[in-house]
């Protein structure tokens, strides 16, 4: 049986990557992703790196040069959420409204027809940014939905839809060891009490097709490898690719609180099942 990625070389030609808890576990890297990604490159296999991160890639990329992950040396491309939206809004000519919910991003609709409003009553949609409430000093992280519940009960009151460009429900980051919320949690919230959600992002197509649009391999040839059976790996195996699911960060998490132990059991209650499981 495999046992790591470098085990898997002969049987893929790309193989894309997810960042928290596969490269980076919110505070450091995960020790010896960046020679797994080196020894890809020097195999002459193509690495991408897909994140549901609303950030750009050339704001990711220079973020995690500084980490120790160089382009052309362990990895061809790095694909968010983020771009595959923005690449949409730059296309549509419609003079669309929005409104920002929590940490905006000018970035996403820079170059765009779209016009930002200060409030949400005439706006077209809202855009889902980082659940976080700015204190004075920094953007700060929370663990459950409750301070932001009013805020969307009122929107979702008003018909707007939610813009959700990174479906992740959490993500470990540095201001706690508990992972925190993201605007995945944001877009479920919205949902369960009745709002129109539209996504970005893993699971959904729509950012394999913007990631992947010019490669011409079968997609038994691609390997996505993560740590969320209910982005990474549902989204992989919806694409066509095969799937690893390294057992750390955020499926891990919830299988324990589910009172599980046993992870390809667990994969197979959510009816999410990978291709390969490996031990961190």
């Amino acid at each position: 049986m495999p046992e790591n990625i470098l085990d898997l070389i002969d049987k893929f030609d790309l193989y894309v990557f997810d960042i928290y808890g596969v490269l980076w576990n919110g505070k450091s890297v995960i020790s010896g992703a960046d020679k797994t990604l080196e020894e890809l490159k020097k195999a002459g296999k193509k690495v991408l790196i897909m994140s549901n991160g609303t950030a750009l890639s050339t704001k990711i990329e220079e973020s995690y040069g500084k980490r120790g992950f160089i382009k052309g040396v362990h990895y061809d491309r790095i694909v968010s959420s983020g771009d595959a939206y923005h690449a949409y809004v730059l296309k549509d000519k419609r003079l669309l409204k929005f409104y920002q919910f929590g940490r905006p991003s000018k970035a996403l609709f820079e170059g765009s027809q779209y016009i930002e409003l200060a409030k949400p009553e005439e706006a077209d949609f809202v855009y889902a940014g980082v659940p976080q409430i700015f204190d004075g000093e920094i953007w700060r992280d929370y663990l459950t939905i409750e301070p932001f519940a009013d805020e969307l009960l009122s929107l979702i009151k008003m018909n707007k839809t939610l813009v959700c460009v990174n479906p992740d429900l959490k993500a470990f980051e540095n201001q706690y060891d508990e992972p925190v919320i993201r605007q995945g949690s944001v877009a479920k919230f919205y949902v369960e009490n009745g709002g129109d959600v539209e996504y970005w992002g893993k699971p959904y197509g729509n950012i394999y097709d913007y990631a992947l649009r010019n490669e011409l391999m079968p997609r038994d040839r691609m390997l996505m490898i993560g740590d969320t059976l209910q982005t990474d790996i549902l989204g992989g195996k919806n694409y066509g690719m095969k799937t690893v699911l390294v057992r750390r960060g955020i499926s891990e998490l919830n299988m324990r609180e589910a009172g599980m132990k046993d992870m390809a059991a667990y994969a197979r209650s959510l009816n999410i099942v990978p291709d390969y499981i490996f031990e961190p």
